[in-house]
């Protein structure tokens, strides 16, 4: 490998101008930027970035943390994290959580000197060295109960998803809510849904909320046996609004396998406004979640040291109308 001893001694300049010219900081002569960029180009040389990681104690790496490999909208979240992390000249590395195993993997990415996680898990990862992390600057996003966030907020997405049952006539809906009991107070969607139902004229049932074991199973099969568990318990209602686009999935399976008619029968509504959710039969009717600006605040998050600790950023979200109510 090339060094920088070897660009400056062709270029006939220092090894610390050849730094400054690489780094982009500091003065140098417009001469000798030329004599460097020229050398720099003869030797094909390439910055050494695993040397300067060492150098600064940490290195250029944002670990993701993901529960659900499968689920397209975690991939849309980290294709914009890898967007925007290139413009700051970082890698995004992810790290999938098998059986919430998460302090292992906390313990590995402090001696791989990562220089910041996100934790796009459905659960907060408290751990009692938190302090060793913001000791080493590195930038805990979700992770814990405190530190910065970068929340998606579902008010608005939701309030026109509820209004867009009422509009049509529905009056039973049930919320396909997948996920565990105990996580469920911690899903806006879900706290939403309850704490609203009457006021637009629904006949709240809680029985027409059903969990699940997402994320450890997969969406679309939550979602296809849960609304299986609905039909067969025989508990009315005439429309069901899904916690992700992949268990709306199931859902429509789950209907069109026990003669049900959608929409003429029943509604359902998805969320995360997947890409291929405009070619469902029928096209689904979805909350979009700003993806990209969501990738791009989790990445700015760790790099902008000038972040506060109690900072919190709003994603907003919206009510996209098929065919599927």
């Amino acid at each position: 490998m090339v060094t920088k001893q070897e660009v400056a001694e062709r270029a006939g300049v220092s090894t610390a101008t050849v730094g400054r010219v690489i780094s982009g900081k500091g003065y140098v002569s417009a001469e000798a930027r030329e004599k460097v960029n020229a050398a720099v180009k003869e030797l094909n040389y390439r910055t050494n970035k695993l040397a300067s990681n060492l150098r600064k104690s940490k290195s250029n790496i944002i670990a993701v943390l993901v529960e659900d490999l499968l689920n397209p909208y975690y991939m849309h979240l980290v294709e914009a994290m890898v967007e925007r992390a290139e413009q700051q000249d970082c890698i995004i590395s992810m790290f999938a959580i098998k059986d919430r195993d998460v302090r292992k993997i906390l313990d590995d990415l402090l001696s791989y000197r990562v220089c910041g996680i996100v934790n796009l898990a459905m659960f907060t990862c408290d751990f009692s060295w938190y302090d060793i992390f913001l000791e080493e600057g590195i930038r805990l996003i979700n992770c814990t109960k405190s530190g910065p966030k970068v929340v998606v907020d579902y008010t608005e997405g939701m309030r026109q998803a509820m209004e867009s049952f009422r509009r049509t006539g529905r009056k039973r809906p049930a919320f396909v809510a997948g996920i565990e009991e105990w996580l469920m107070p911690t899903d806006m969607r879900i706290t939403y849904f309850q704490q609203n139902a009457e006021k637009y004229g629904f006949e709240y049932d809680s029985r027409r909320i059903l969990c699940g074991n997402y994320p450890m199973e997969k969406a679309h099969n939550v979602g296809y046996e849960l609304c299986r568990k609905l039909i067969a318990s025989g508990v009315p209602f005439d429309s069901v609004f899904c916690l992700t686009d992949m268990m709306a999935l199931g859902v429509l399976r789950a209907l069109f396998d026990n003669g049900y008619k959608v929409p003429h029968d029943v509604s359902v509504i998805g969320c995360d406004d997947l890409d291929f959710t405009g070619f469902f039969i029928p096209a689904l009717t979805t909350i979009q979640v700003d993806k990209k600006a969501e990738g791009y605040a989790y990445v700015d998050f760790i790099l902008d040291e000038g972040v506060s600790e109690d900072t919190v950023r709003k994603i907003g979200t919206k009510l996209v109308e098929r065919n599927s109510v």
